[in-house]
């Protein structure tokens, strides 16, 4: 039996609202990996795959300590007191550039975990995933070596907010690891996010053609207003710039309180309504890929501990 132990990194706190009828993210991202789990277990597939999620709130300074990080494959998987397998990072209003003591204890334990700890899977949504990218792929450091460097990062985008449900196409060399996504065509899952993951100008200007990813890094997807909707590093990295964890009702309830804190326009909070709205079924759920992705993040997170009738084809993570 395959079980995961992962640290849920909580990057920000939802508006009361949200937080009311769902709790952290953490417990949200608990409840859907869970879910994904008890939904592969019974597929033909995969079997046997258990979730233990542990939330550690990074805001606050409480990240996981390193003795608790898997070191390598024989030590046992024993669940909640097994050592860590993957670490989780959430969304956030904050942007990964802003100059907080706690993004850059988070991004340099990042960059840690990826350098000194291979058996551990890194995961990161929306904020998540900026802060990831920011850690491995932009900054040249002489004593933490990551893959090629100053490829990348994170900047404010001039067409502001992507909202809602928007289509983004998947990169078939990455779908083709993940079965479940292999089906979402096009992926749909809820965005909310006015910062994305660009190529630098130092990389632009010393480019021929367009800027490429370092080997082994996949682009997973992309959509009409951002270019880079996720992140595949081979067993070692999987991020979305989307929320497989935001429903509408999150969704347009986390928007509605952006709106009020920065004066948006009514018109531009009906708009942004009309997109996250597009995957409400009215007393039913969401008609997006959201299920989908979880189960990817849960294989990727697995990794070659899955089972499929014996033998593990291809091979995940």
């Amino acid at each position: 039996m395959a079980h995961i132990h992962v640290a849920a990194l909580d990057a920000d706190i939802p508006c009361h609202s949200v937080y009311k009828e769902r709790g952290q993210w953490s417990s949200m991202f608990r409840t859907l990996l869970q879910n994904a789990a008890n939904r592969l277990n019974k597929s033909e597939t995969q079997s046997n795959i258990s979730v233990h999620v542990t939330a550690f709130d990074a805001v606050g300074g409480s990240l996981p300590p390193l003795s608790t990080l898997r070191q390598s494959t024989s030590e046992p998987h024993a669940g909640p007191l097994g050592p860590i397998d993957a670490i989780l990072i959430s969304g956030s209003s904050f942007s990964a550039y802003e100059d907080h003591p706690w993004i850059h204890n988070l991004q340099s334990f990042v960059k840690t975990v990826y350098t000194t700890y291979p058996e551990v899977k890194i995961f990161g949504s929306c904020f998540g995933h900026q802060i990831i990218a920011q850690a491995l792929l932009q900054h040249a450091d002489a004593e933490v070596q990551v893959d090629e460097i100053s490829t990348h990062h994170v900047e404010h985008s001039p067409a502001g907010f992507e909202m809602g449900i928007h289509s983004i196409t998947l990169n078939p060399e990455f779908t083709a690891r993940f079965p479940p996504l292999a089906r979402a065509t096009p992926f749909r899952i809820q965005l909310i996010h006015a910062d994305g993951v660009v190529p630098t100008p130092a990389a632009l200007e010393a480019a021929a053609g367009p800027v490429v990813l370092p080997t082994p890094w996949l682009n997973v997807g992309s959509s009409a207003q951002c270019a880079i909707q996720g992140l595949y590093n081979p067993g070692r990295v999987l991020t979305y710039q989307g929320h497989f964890e935001f429903d509408t009702f999150v969704n347009s309830e986390l928007m509605q309180e952006f709106a009020r804190r920065a004066n948006w326009p009514a018109e531009d909070v009906a708009s942004y309504l009309e997109q996250i709205n597009r995957s409400a079924v009215v007393g039913g759920e969401d008609d997006d890929d959201a299920k989908a992705a979880a189960e990817a993040v849960l294989l990727f997170m697995v990794g070659d501990r899955v089972v499929s009738n014996g033998l593990m084809t291809p091979p995940l993570g």
